[in-house]
């Protein structure tokens, strides 16, 4: 190496002369940052070390581990004078390309000494930084102040505001401040939300009052809800369409609203002239326009914005007359490019001036354009995509006009779902009991989640003493792989994460090692956990037990079933079957969960079984995904990735099977494998009503959450600014989102269950031509023939 004729730093230093100078600002700069001198010449510009440390504070986390202290008042001077105090001695890293020029340079030379002497810092004892010395070295002139939730903040000592005044120190704290500050929002804000708790219990409370209510309000208003879904529906297939039309046109510069407005306008006008021209049997007036328009003749009067307007010499536009615009003749109030030969200031289109005080004049387009002409070229630049996008929108229209014709021919079954959802609201609002049953499963369902999750924590922590890698490796790619190769410890999943070990160094080169191998971690609590067939076994074995999860799965529909319709045909009658007269007044909850535990509880066992099985093999499949992933086996990992969309969508439609396999086991007693194949032709029978009432149940339940969660959102966000004014709202309400969601799955899981069962309690009567004073109103008209429920007991029904 030829040293250049100039050595100068990054922080362009002034050149070293001298070896006795170059020992000195080595030594002046070691001297404050080992807090040697008086803090104040560290942050001072005329100190050895200039401005530095004024960006870095900018940078604070880079710099700064953050750490727990026994208090904010924390003196750090009293601290590592105590006999526990720790030195630690600067050592450049193995792997790092000047590391044998550091040797170098301490073991000979003329900074040798210098070296020695200067690069030993004092690190905070173990009771204040349980962490290796080199992350426990203070900062010099650095103190702090005490803030809410036992956070500390920056604070320069008075030796730094000595040095460089109080508005300087004052920016670097802040500086310093903002930026931990920016890194521990999400941690202030939950803290926000625990010292808001009062409002969330009231946001709760106000909550379930609020899905009541809207439990109540659907036996009124489910009919307008229905249709108004429906409508909406059909109004946004047609947006849809109008937005990829007006998207292919689109010009650039103007937004997709602007260019809607500009096409409407165009449409009603253009509709209004034609209708106009039938009625008086005028014939149509040319449109024609060339260059700016000057030669335009037409009946446009309305500008590109729809403003209408003015009449010629009139108003404001008082000084346009003919003469000396002599195209103004009879143009009454219609679009013109009226001027004089002599004029150089001319518009380029026509135009007028409108009658809206705000908008003085506009440019037109003639009557029959309808997209406009874009001279700066269009938003979308690609003629092939402005194309697709136009097709895009004739389809769409397509698929608007046949959901009209589909809510033309099904307008029957449409009624029937409504009906059936009325049906439903009505029970559940009679039945207001039975939001409990869910309540308490809930508790249930928690209590053997969390049992479950600690004997799976167990089973899996138990590491074997091979599984983690405890050995040292000389480079990070031989630790952690690539992107297409394993490394020593990350060769099976769960996949560890591995970190440079400096103040441990056991290689001559480096030292990469194992996340969950850090000294005094490891021989205790492994951070590792695995997997084998043992715990496989042990966790089916404990998830499936009949008496655990297939009921963790299952019981809570099941209960809601056999709440709502219950045994159709035995002497006591509930539910659906419940004559009118009686409605809202017997109970049936009692009955219907001892109906579940006394009869029928090992077909829900066992239809639970069936999901619970499921459920692992989907499990087990990602398992083994997770495993070709760390092996970098991509191939096996996309197959078992498409396998694993089969099963769910397996496993979603045998869902749907057994919620209603459990109702034809409520319905008429049968077990379940009986039930589930008729609840599967019944399906198959009445395919297009199953269909109907379950997408507008679907909108049902959009309405429902879109209801429940703004109006919860909305009171919380005033409790929460009448009690915590100055409290920030974001994560509050966003845990009042959450905990909404929640109670609206839960008010319209019952609802949809109502339905479902509802719906087949119906269908049970059309077949077995059921009639009786049992039939509510809403569907009499359905079932005007048949025989009373009383004659089904004397003969064989199936």
């Amino acid at each position: 190496m030829v040293p250049c004729d100039s050595c100068r730093s990054s922080y362009q230093f002034s050149d070293i002369t001298s070896v006795s100078s170059l020992q000195s600002t080595v030594q002046g700069k070691m001297e404050e940052l080992r807090g040697s001198v008086s803090a104040g010449s560290l942050f001072s510009p005329a100190g050895n070390n200039g401005d530095v440390f004024t960006n870095m504070w900018q940078e604070a986390t880079k710099y700064f581990n953050p750490v727990c202290l026994p208090d904010c008042n924390t003196n750090f001077d009293t601290a590592n004078s105590s006999t526990s105090a720790r030195s630690w001695t600067y050592e450049m890293a193995a792997d790092n390309p000047l590391a044998t020029y550091w040797e170098m340079l301490k073991t000979s030379g003329a900074l040798q000494a210098t070296i020695n002497d200067q690069f030993t810092f004092k690190a905070l004892p173990l009771s204040h930084c349980p962490y290796g010395p080199s992350k426990c070295v203070p900062m010099p002139g650095v103190e702090f102040n005490a803030e809410p939730l036992n956070y500390c903040s920056f604070k320069m000592s008075s030796d730094v505001i000595s040095a460089i005044g109080s508005g300087a120190a004052s920016t670097l704290e802040n500086l310093g401040s903002a930026v931990f500050t920016e890194s521990e929002t999400f941690g202030k804000l939950v803290g926000d939300f625990e010292r808001a708790i009062d409002a969330f219990l009231l946001t709760a409370f106000c909550c379930f009052i609020i899905g009541f209510i809207y439990i109540v309000l659907l036996r009124f208003l489910i009919g307008p809800c229905v249709w108004c879904a429906v409508l909406l529906v059909q109004l946004s297939l047609i947006l849809g369409g109008a937005a990829c039309y007006i998207k292919s046109f689109q010009c650039a510069g103007s937004s997709i609203f602007e260019t809607g407005q500009q096409v409407a306008v165009a449409v009603t006008v253009t509709v209004q002239v034609a209708a106009t021209n039938a009625a008086t049997g005028s014939e149509a007036t040319s449109e024609a326009l060339t260059g700016d328009g000057a030669d335009y003749g037409g009946v446009q009067y309305r500008t590109k914005s729809g403003y209408a307007c003015e009449t010629w010499g009139s108003g404001v536009a008082s000084s346009y007359t003919n003469p000396p615009y002599t195209t103004l003749a009879g143009a009454q109030n219609y679009c013109r490019n009226p001027y004089v030969a002599t004029q150089t200031n001319k518009a380029s289109t026509i135009w007028c001036f409108t009658t809206d005080p705000q908008t003085r004049w506009e440019e037109c387009t003639p009557v029959g354009v309808i997209q406009p002409v874009c001279a700066s070229g269009y938003a979308v630049t690609s003629e092939e995509v402005r194309k697709v996008l136009e097709i895009a929108g004739y389809v769409v229209w397509g698929f608007a006009f046949i959901y009209w014709l589909l809510v033309c021919c099904f307008f029957d079954r449409i009624q029937l779902a409504i009906a059936v959802n009325k049906v439903a609201a009505t029970f559940v609002s009679h039945t207001m009991r039975i939001i409990g049953v869910p309540i308490v499963q809930a508790v249930v369902g928690i209590l053997w989640i969390l049992l479950w999750g600690v004997s799976v924590s167990f089973l899996v922590s138990q590491v074997p003493a091979d599984y983690t890698p405890t050995g040292a490796y000389t480079t990070y790619l031989e630790a952690y792989g690539s992107t297409n190769t394993t490394g020593a410890c990350t060769d099976k999943w769960p996949t560890g994460s591995v970190y440079k070990d400096e103040d441990n160094c056991s290689l001559a080169v480096s030292s990469w090692r194992d996340m969950a191998a850090v000294e005094g971690v490891s021989d205790e609590v492994p951070l590792s956990v695995s997997f084998n067939g043992q715990e496989n076994f042990d966790e089916f074995s404990f998830g499936t037990t009949p008496s655990t999860l297939p009921l963790a799965n299952a019981s809570l529909p099941a209960l809601l079933v056999f709440g709502a319709p219950t045994v159709a045909f035995d002497n006591e009658r509930h539910g659906f079957f419940t004559p009118n007269a009686e409605k809202g007044k017997r109970g049936a909850i009692k009955t219907s969960v001892w109906n579940v535990f006394r009869y029928h509880l090992g077909s829900l066992a066992f239809g639970s079984f069936i999901i619970a099985v499921i459920q692992f093999i989907r499990y087990l499949m990602n398992y083994f995904e997770k495993q070709a992933k760390a092996q970098k086996n991509r191939v096996m990992a996309l197959i078992l990735r498409c396998l694993q969309c089969c099963m769910y969508c397996f496993e979603q439609c045998i869902r749907f099977l057994n919620k209603n396999a459990y109702i034809q086991i409520a319905l008429m007693g049968t077990n379940f494998c009986t039930s589930a194949k008729a609840a599967f032709f019944l399906i198959l029978r009445n395919a297009l009503r199953f269909g109907t009432v379950a997408l507008l149940s679907t909108m049902v339940n959009l309405i429902g959450f879109f209801f429940i969660v703004a109006a919860s959102v909305g009171l919380g966000y005033l409790f929460l600014q009448a009690l915590h004014p100055d409290m920030a709202f974001v994560i509050p309400l966003l845990m009042y989102a959450m905990m909404a969601y929640v109670v609206a799955k839960l008010f319209l899981n019952v609802f949809g269950l109502a339905v479902d069962s509802t719906l087949q309690c119906f269908l049970a009567c059309e077949e077995m031509d059921l009639l009786g004073d049992f039939v509510p109103g809403e569907m009499s008209k359905w079932l005007d023939k048949g025989h009373s429920i009383e004659d089904a007991h004397k003969k064989d029904v199936p």
